[in-house]
């Protein structure tokens, strides 16, 4: 290739580098936290390695998930507003894929599908780097 092929590429990742930066400037300073991941590292990592079955639905729980902190599939769906049971999918394949880590632990109240708060759940949060 040439030196000016790579010269508009470069030009075109610093282009998208921007755009991202605005955008994710217009969601908040929330979107990063200790992590460091944004939407493009996640997306280009799974662009990047075929076996990673990732796409742009997981983040949005990705960062309901940072957002929240240790958070299960029913207080995600709550935020993002989509199904239970399709939240559960997109937290265990970024569980899967190595965003996310887990940890059962034992319910602290009652509920009405569960009077007597027995029982544990499991709560997703983002891996910490190292």
């Amino acid at each position: 290739m040439s030196e000016k092929h790579f010269e508009k590429m470069i030009s075109l990742l610093e282009d998208i580098s921007k755009r991202l930066k605005r955008i994710e400037g217009k969601l908040g300073d929330d979107v990063i936290d200790q992590t460091g991941l944004s939407a493009l590292d996640i997306l280009s990592k799974s662009a990047l390695d075929s076996g990673i079955k990732i796409n742009k639905s997981h983040i949005k729980t990705y960062f309901t998930v940072q957002k929240i902190g240790k958070a299960t599939c029913k207080e995600v769906a709550e935020v993002t507003g989509r199904a239970f049971n399709l939240e559960s999918r997109y937290l265990v394949a970024l569980f899967n894929e190595g965003f996310l880590d887990r940890e059962r632990v034992p319910i602290q109240k009652p509920s009405k599908d569960n009077p007597a708060g027995r029982g544990t759940e499991v709560r997703y949060f983002v891996k910490e780097s190292k």
